[in-house]
């Protein structure tokens, strides 16, 4: 009967030590990701804070008239003639975010339409409207220059960016 009892005590000390092990290395693990995850976004400079700026999205039906606040979305309307896709963003400040690419637009629906153009999207000049501050401008660099859009308003220095 004593010998009972002391291995039903081990198998329960067994297990609560398993358990606590088990807990620590849980919140172990959820502080260790929770620093990558922090440092990451860091790295990347993608930083948020309350100040940080918003971007009015007018992408789909539902939000062609007011639009979106969103903050990195991976997809944007920039203007009524272009749009950018699979966004990567490398900086998203108080001042300016600035992302990677894929540009597409009326001016060049007979070339991109199947086959978006690359570029860098720069995201400026926050103003406070109805009480959220947005990124009111934009400017638009495709990889490897311009070439054949030269005459692409969008793709002319700083634009205007919807922010109602």
């Amino acid at each position: 009967m004593k010998r009972t009892t002391s291995i039903a005590r081990r198998h329960k000390t067994a297990v609560s030590a398993a358990l606590a092990c088990v807990a620590v290395l849980g919140t172990v693990a959820t502080a260790t990701g929770a620093q990558a995850a922090t440092a990451s976004e860091q790295g990347s400079g993608v930083v948020r804070t309350n100040n940080t700026p918003y971007v009015m999205n007018h992408i789909g039906e539902e939000h062609a008239d007011k639009g979106k606040a969103e903050r990195s979305p991976e997809r944007l309307v920039l203007s009524e003639f272009t749009s950018a896709g699979n966004l990567d963003w490398k900086k998203w400040g108080t001042k300016k975010a600035v992302a990677t690419g894929e540009i597409t637009g009326m001016w060049c629906l007979d070339t991109c339409q199947d086959k978006p153009l690359k570029g860098t999207l720069t995201l400026s000049d926050p103003k406070t409207v109805n009480g959220k501050k947005v990124f009111s401008s934009f400017t638009l660099k495709l990889a490897g220059g311009k070439g054949s859009y030269d005459d692409v308003e969008d793709l002319q220095g700083k634009r205007h960016l919807a922010t109602i």
